[in-house]
């Protein structure tokens, strides 16, 4: 997607976020009135709710971008290692853990598919369409690194709503760790110029979470957040080096 200066629109993947929003809201508000009419509450019937939630937010998210936002879906070049020793180790940290705790797992093939599920939604939202509008329509210098900041801003914000769900402290954690996360997948996504990695990775977040702590509420303390805070910032630096940032910017919009 080539764009001259005058073509860019600053406030587009603003908007972008503001109708995502006002899917996801109108959606969850649709799924709990059918819930209470149908008296939906076992545990078949939340997985079931929880699937057509995210199957309706990747729909919307591609009706979003369709219609409006346009952005190019970057699914090149596919390698589930994303070219970075620190994500890599991410990965194997994740699959250890699972096969050591996989006892202590529950629901494992349902959660499973419910992480995938996630994953493409939050990743195709954020940081397919999202990101990638920062980037492309951001009128000043360092488009790559505001994209980053900027998308994973909004990544965190969102799970603030999760406020109505969970306790105020356990949301304000999950801020901080959504945005941390952000950062990560977001460098996944430009590195690997391939949609796959940041969603399978997402992916094996969730299912690891969900499937031990056998809820979708955040379970995570401030240890974890600021942990992973860290990290993203590391990564943050160590990946826009010049020599990095240049490789990224070159791979971005060569498939963009």
């Amino acid at each position: 997607m080539n764009f001259s200066f005058s073509d860019k629109h600053p406030k587009k993947p603003w908007l972008t976020w503001i109708f995502w929003i006002i899917s996801f809201i109108a959606l969850n508000i649709a799924l709990m009135i059918a819930q209470k009419l149908f008296h939906l509450h076992t545990f078949s019937d939340f997985i079931f709710i929880q699937y057509i939630c995210e199957i309706g937010i990747i729909i919307f998210a591609l009706l979003i971008n369709h219609l409006y936002t346009k952005e190019t879906l970057i699914f090149k070049q596919w390698n589930i290692f994303s070219h970075s020793f620190l994500f890599d180790v991410f990965f194997i940290y994740y699959i250890f853990g699972i096969i050591v705790l996989h006892q202590q797992m529950h629901h494992v093939i349902a959660y499973a598919f419910l992480a995938l599920l996630i994953g493409i939604a939050e990743e195709v939202s954020f940081r397919g369409i999202i990101m990638s509008s920062f980037i492309n329509n951001w009128r000043g210098k360092h488009a790559i690194i505001m994209g980053i900041l900027l998308s994973s801003f909004l990544f965190g914000i969102t799970h603030s709503l999760n406020a109505f769900s969970q306790p105020l402290k356990n949301t304000i954690i999950q801020v901080v760790i959504a945005f941390s996360l952000g950062i990560i997948l977001a460098f996944m996504y430009l590195k690997t110029a391939n949609l796959t990695t940041p969603i399978l990775f997402h992916a094996l977040i969730d299912f690891t979470s969900i499937s031990i702590s056998n809820s979708v509420k955040s379970q995570a303390g401030w240890e974890t957040a600021g942990l992973l805070l860290t990290i993203a910032l590391i990564t943050f630096i160590v990946e826009l080096r010049p020599k990095s940032r240049r490789k990224i910017e070159n791979n971005f919009y060569k498939n963009c």
